[in-house]
């Protein structure tokens, strides 16, 4: 409860509050998926590892998270990610996805630079749970969140949108941490994708 109020009072005053990182909370259940040579897009500072991994994100990221370098500048969603495609053996994102209109064209992208056969790791809120969590625990709502429908099944039918590839779900968790959903999927491309 003091901490409540006490990032009440730093929020005032602009002092930057470092929160955990989302990834932080799902790291045991999703790092044995991020095998080979991979990705965290829009990872905030603290990248899902910290070898043969490069972090795809702004100059700076907003968010507040980790001290991990930018390894590759990007604005998500309104450029392509700047890498040739097939490139990752992987590629994770957390927390990013919900805050982009058309999530099946930046689904697009990230499945663009991964190879087929690899695994696309997506952590995203539930809306309503996080919504709840933020009333719950005094934290300041995301207000780039733009899905109010956010969670688990808007994530699948996005994905069943998408005729270029076949997916296997390999492992789900819906919102036993908090308000995480924790999707990993194995991406097969069509064969004229």
């Amino acid at each position: 409860m003091f901490s409540k109020y006490f990032n009440k009072i730093k929020r005032k005053l602009g002092i930057p509050i470092i929160y955990q990182s989302e990834t932080s909370k799902v790291r045991p259940l999703v790092v044995n998926y991020c095998n080979g040579y991979g990705c965290d897009i829009g990872f905030g500072g603290d990248k899902i590892l910290k070898s043969n991994c490069l972090g795809i994100d702004f100059d700076k990221p907003y968010a507040y998270t980790g001290k991990d370098n930018v390894d590759i500048s990007c604005n998500i969603g309104k450029e392509a990610i700047p890498l040739p495609p097939n490139t990752f053996d992987y590629v994770y994102s957390s927390h990013l996805i919900e805050d982009f209109e058309d999530t099946r064209s930046v689904l697009l992208d990230f499945i663009r630079v991964l190879k087929s056969g690899g695994n696309l790791i997506l952590i995203f809120p539930d809306q309503v749970k996080y919504e709840d969590h933020c009333v719950k625990t005094g934290q300041p709502l995301n207000l780039y969140h733009v899905h109010k429908n956010m969670g688990f099944e808007y994530m699948v039918n996005i994905l069943k949108q998408i005729d270029t590839i076949d997916f296997e779900i390999l492992y789900s968790n819906n919102c036993e941490i908090d308000y995480n959903v924790i999707l990993i999927l194995k991406i097969n491309k069509n064969e004229n994708s």
